[in-house]
């Protein structure tokens, strides 16, 4: 049986200090059939010169400058040649070295999916957790980690993210292949480590749920729904109080949160 090819692509820019982990976890993946696509968008930290160590190792990379993550991600499509890309950013790191293994080397036949999709540890301060994705019978939300998923390459090349979205471009790309009718599966594998402490999203709270809301509207949802103005007065008021609380102590009452919420596999960092 000739397996399915997997193109990896992580994007960086100026991540001396985190991207090297990221480079491991792919280049340690048993998986045999396996491309890895860098994108990095100029750095000058160092960065690059990091990334040269393993250039061997790597199918393609590219240094120059782009327009935003949601570029140097639609350069890591235009470059693939796999059946299937995944996008692990610097930062973020497979949970496993046999995660792609357990999804791709199998008897499962996944050409009806248009993505493939498991679950998240997603890394705090002090503790991670697992966060699994949710069935696609819904689509007000994104039901999954974008790192905990592989698009199916000759879609994705039709449906890039839009670079007017520049904090919640993912959220769309799925949603729009959701909405679109194509089939998305859930797979009990947990694909990625997310950090989760971070973010561009978590630190332009309003900003990523103007996108949110302005993508629903785009795909037929009311404009004056009740539920997205109370969901950007929530942003607009979640981003004014991390204005005013020191950020420890805002880190702090954010995982005892978590932890309350949460009934998933908690583990001590």
């Amino acid at each position: 049986m000739t397996l399915d090819k997997v193109s990896v692509v992580t994007v960086v820019y100026n991540a001396v200090s985190i991207i090297e982990e990221t480079i491991k976890s792919v280049l340690d993946q048993t998986y045999s059939n396996l491309e890895y696509i860098v994108i990095d968008g100029g750095s000058t930290d160092g960065t690059v010169e990091l990334i040269r160590k393993y250039e061997n190792q790597l199918s393609i990379f590219v240094s120059e400058p782009d327009k935003g993550i949601y570029d140097a991600m639609n350069k890591g499509i235009e470059r693939a040649t796999g059946n299937w890309i995944n996008f692990m950013n610097a930062g973020d790191h497979f949970y496993s070295s046999t995660v792609v293994t357990e999804i791709f080397d199998t008897q499962e036949d996944y050409s009806k999916y248009a993505t493939v999709y498991g679950d998240a540890e997603y890394r705090l301060k002090t503790f991670s957790y697992i966060r699994q994705g949710y069935e696609c019978d819904r689509d007000h939300f994104m039901p999954f980690s974008h790192q905990a998923a592989f698009a199916r390459a000759d879609i994705a090349k039709k449906n890039k993210f839009d670079l007017k979205y520049k904090i919640a471009a993912d959220t769309e790309f799925f949603l729009r292949l959701n909405r679109e009718g194509h089939l998305l599966k859930h797979v009990s594998v947990i694909v990625c480590s997310y950090d989760a402490s971070v973010g561009i999203s978590m630190n332009s709270e309003v900003k990523h749920a103007k996108e949110f809301v302005d993508m629903q509207i785009a795909y037929g949802a009311p404009n004056d729904s009740p539920y997205f103005k109370k969901y950007i007065r929530n942003a607009y008021i979640r981003q004014f109080m991390r204005s005013l609380i020191p950020h420890f102590i805002w880190e702090r009452v954010r995982e005892n949160k978590i932890k309350k919420q949460t009934d998933t596999i908690i583990k001590e960092i």
